[in-house]
């Protein structure tokens, strides 16, 4: 019995190894895709706010057309800093039960 339980460790032991290596090999693989595979997923992250707050996202629109150029890019970090504010109070909203 007690060699089966060390014929069992040894193979659990390269087992883990192997599953080691393997995870490192796909890290290596999936590197030079990081960061593409993190622009899209901003890009997802934009989309599904967009389409939970259309109303919001066209005021912001419209703010920016508004603007023009010269005023453009300060706004744009106050409709930012809106959002942000917008987005942490309805996350922190208690949620009614029906």
């Amino acid at each position: 019995m007690n060699s089966k339980l060390t014929t069992i460790s040894r193979r659990r032991a390269k087992l883990v190894e192997k599953a080691a290596a393997q995870r490192n090999d796909i890290g290596d693989l999936v590197q030079p895709w990081l960061t593409p595979l993190t622009f899209v997923d901003r890009g997802a992250a934009i989309l599904r706010r967009v389409r939970l707050h259309p109303l919001a996202f066209g005021v912001g629109v419209l703010l920016m057309l508004r603007l023009g150029r010269g005023g453009w890019s300060l706004w744009a970090g106050r409709l930012w800093a809106g959002w942000q504010l917008y987005q942490s109070l309805q996350n922190h909203q208690p949620r009614l039960r029906g």
